[in-house]
């Protein structure tokens, strides 16, 4: 957005798109192909950009508002480059009146053009598209108090809604910590029944080694220590 007119308008923009381009090449190996993302400068103007900075006067008759510029053969026309690119919009230079708004961009450029002498919105705007923008314009027109108003009634609906969220995280937290508890008491109880099984089979695989070193049959000592006979075997 741009209010005032500039003499170097255009050397900012440049300059401007210069110096993210530099910025948008890639560090290390991967910049070495030199590819660049889209670059592409947007402007809403509310000065003709081609007017004579000292009379005023406009430099271009019957200039269009819309000005779409990328870099070009001057020779064929064609676009040399298509990621750069300016796409600028002077409100000056669009007149259209209400009937004559066909698109929904004619539309938003008389609502940008007009939204600071505007007491509603109107009729041949859809408040479903520009009904948000003219409340902001709205809040943009306060006075000092009325404004600080505002601001309180706007603190006081953040505030329930943190409350409201607070409230909510704990009773998360809490049902998440309840289930990590059950959790863990459920994962202690079965490494300890885990470990009392291990530590019974290392005790009936030591009694049946025992047994088996002094001679006793295996059939007996697979029965005796509750193991089978294949284990009792490969002790």
């Amino acid at each position: 957005m741009q209010q005032l007119f500039q003499e170097f308008f255009k050397d900012r923009a440049v300059y401007y798109t210069s110096r993210l381009i530099n910025k948008q090449l890639a560090r290390g190996k991967k910049g070495s192909d030199y590819y660049l993302p889209e670059v592409y400068f947007i402007g809403i103007l509310e000065f003709d950009m081609d007017r004579n900075g000292s009379t005023g006067i406009s430099r271009v008759t019957e200039r269009p508002y819309f000005y779409d510029v990328a870099l070009c053969d001057k020779l064929t026309k064609e676009i040399f480059y298509d990621k750069l690119g300016y796409k600028m919009i002077s409100l000056p230079l669009f007149n259209k009146q209400p009937e004559e708004l066909k698109t929904v961009m004619d539309q938003w450029l008389y609502l940008l053009k007009h939204l600071s002498t505007m007491d509603r919105l109107p009729s041949f705007l859809d408040k479903r598209i520009f009904g948000l923008i003219f409340e902001i314009g709205e809040i943009g027109k306060l006075t000092e108090e009325e404004l600080m108003s505002y601001e309180a009634s706007l603190k006081h609906k953040r505030d329930a809604e943190s409350v409201f969220n607070s409230a909510k995280k704990s009773g998360e937290a809490l049902g998440h910590a309840k289930g990590l508890a059950e959790g863990k008491a459920k994962g202690l109880a079965e490494g300890k029944a885990k470990g009392l099984a291990e530590g019974e089979r290392k005790k009936a695989l030591e009694t049946a080694k025992a047994f088996k070193e002094m001679g006793l049959p295996i059939a007996d000592i697979a029965k005796g220590t509750g193991l089978s006979v294949e284990e009792v075997e490969k002790l």
